[in-house]
């Protein structure tokens, strides 16, 4: 019996270790929320057995098995301007966000970075990245001749769409930068058209060319001369995983190689600690939890605005939690807490917390449908105005509008979703509805991970319209054919009924 289970053990651990792969995460732009939403990921990886290097602005601040770190490589002047966004019109969108593109590649200028680009031998069975506005990172996949997986943060726009081949229908797939929902009414989808072909043409001639210029800058290494175009190498990405899913956004196709994961980052809640527990459950009237995320800091509001935050949420008489370090002459009544940060899933988890106000971020309309909470949202930039049109649409919350916010509207929505019990219902329902899943998404996301190596890239996930131009996907060549009897029946009649009308007269 005992050699049985040595010679099973062993077996195990010699399966264990053939199959442990070493992984690659490049992701080096400062998007903290990012990294952050696919952290579980990398480290559900390693628990796997896997060997995963992440290159990021953000490394860890502890030590987890065969997890290697390197970075960071934040650039100076990253953070932006929330009021340089929040009166984009939907072309000056666009284009600030092939910017951001342009602007952050300098961290591939920072010394380690430098290095470990030219320097870097390793070898890797995958490579991991995200494509949003660093495209050239996909080199790494020949670099390494390893498949390549993107990591796509919010639901995946019409460029993105093109190179996987998923259908982009611009009639009722709403891009991710537009402040609509799939009901559009004409103007709304004369812009998504418009949006879409920018994204989809015009960033041919103005964005990719400097993205491939970036690539051939900094992705220098034995044999990069020969390798395939930017955008081959986008087309022949393996697998994208969308932090997506349709009880928070939309319901639109893919194709197998593109699996939703939203909620990826939630966690079962862990216990408060003592001073917080001791603030939530002393609440007589319940908590309001107040965040506006990692990259929204209260003190760079104008001074107007934060007074009017301020000012409303004093009269309240819930207690209310503000992830906020405010000046030292501010002076907050004994129902604020305040501070730097705070167990956001853990506090969204507890019960007595019986409102969110948010910035629409999608990591945090995650976690307010899992823990059934409804939300006051103050969208500022991005994606945050279409997942609050969401969020407006399936009724679990208000939407107040930044540049026309007064007290009297910021206050009037908090009182209303806090007395009207139908937003609690209704994000009740879409949490049933997010909960009722197969699978966790963290394990189908590792799933489908180690399903590409396993399968050495998983090339029949692709689409075979792949090796299509437009012309042949969108069948112009064969609507132009039979456009020519009926063009050539309408001018045989033209040409009779003059020839008629001329003998007649």
């Amino acid at each position: 019996m005992l050699p049985s289970i040595f010679i099973y053990i062993i077996s195990c651990s010699a399966i264990a270790v053939t199959s442990a792969s070493n992984i690659l995460v490049f992701m080096p732009l400062p998007f903290k929320s990012h990294i952050r939403g696919f952290q579980p990921l990398f480290e559900e990886l390693t628990h796997r057995g896997h060997n995963v290097t992440v290159v990021s602005s953000y490394p860890q601040n502890r030590r987890i098995a065969n997890y290697t770190d390197i970075g960071p490589f934040i650039p100076k002047g990253h953070e932006r301007n929330v009021m340089d966004s929040i009166d984009m019109n939907f072309l000056t969108s666009v284009f600030s966000v092939w910017d951001i593109g342009f602007k952050f590649s300098e961290v591939l200028t920072h010394k380690s970075m430098e290095e470990f680009l030219r320097t870097n031998t390793d070898s890797f069975d995958l490579v991991i990245i995200e494509s949003c506005c660093q495209e050239y990172t996909v080199a790494l996949g020949h670099k390494y001749n390893a498949p390549v997986i993107n990591l796509a943060p919010a639901m995946i726009w019409s460029s993105i769409s093109k190179w996987l081949h998923v259908p982009s229908t611009f009639s009722y797939i709403p891009n991710v930068l537009l402040k609509t929902t799939s009901n559009m009414s004409f103007i709304q989808r004369l812009k998504n058209t418009i949006t879409g072909i920018l994204q989809l043409y015009v960033e041919n001639y103005l964005y990719l060319p400097k993205m491939k210029e970036i690539m051939d800058t900094h992705f220098t290494y034995k044999g990069w001369e020969s390798r395939p175009s930017l955008e081959d190498m986008l087309n022949n990405v393996s697998l994208t995983l969308v932090n997506a899913h349709y009880a928070i956004g939309i319901s639109r196709p893919y194709l197998p190689g593109v699996i939703d994961i939203g909620g990826m980052h939630i966690k079962e809640p862990k216990s408060l600690s003592v001073d917080l527990q001791t603030f939530v459950d002393s609440a007589e009237q319940g908590v309001i939890y107040f965040s506006f995320g990692s990259s929204i800091n209260l003190n760079h509001l104008p001074q107007e605005k934060l007074n009017i935050f301020l000012s409303t949420i004093k009269k309240l008489k819930q207690k209310v939690i503000i992830k906020w370090t405010p000046n030292s002459t501010i002076e907050l009544p004994q129902h604020i807490m305040t501070g730097s940060w705070f167990p956001q899933n853990d506090i969204l988890a507890h019960p007595n917390v019986k409102l969110f106000i948010t910035h629409g971020g999608l990591h945090s309309l995650e976690e307010t449908v899992y823990f059934e909470k409804p939300v006051v949202a103050v969208p500022f930039f991005g994606d945050q105005f279409l997942n609050m049109k969401y969020v407006e649409k399936t009724g679990y919350g208000k939407v107040v509008d930044f540049s026309k916010m007064t007290e009297e509207s910021f206050g009037n929505s908090i009182k209303e979703v806090l007395s009207n019990p139908t937003f609690k219902k209704n994000v009740e329902i879409q949490s049933r509805i997010y909960r009722d899943q197969p699978m966790k998404p963290l394990d189908r996301a590792v799933y489908w991970v180690e399903y590409v190596i396993r399968n050495g890239g998983a090339k029949h996930l692709k689409s075979d319209s792949v090796g299509l131009n437009d012309v042949q996907y969108f069948l112009l060549d064969i609507v132009f054919l039979l456009l020519i009897p009926i063009v050539c029946l309408i001018w045989s009649c033209y040409l009779f009924f003059v020839k008629i009308t001329y003998k007649l007269y």
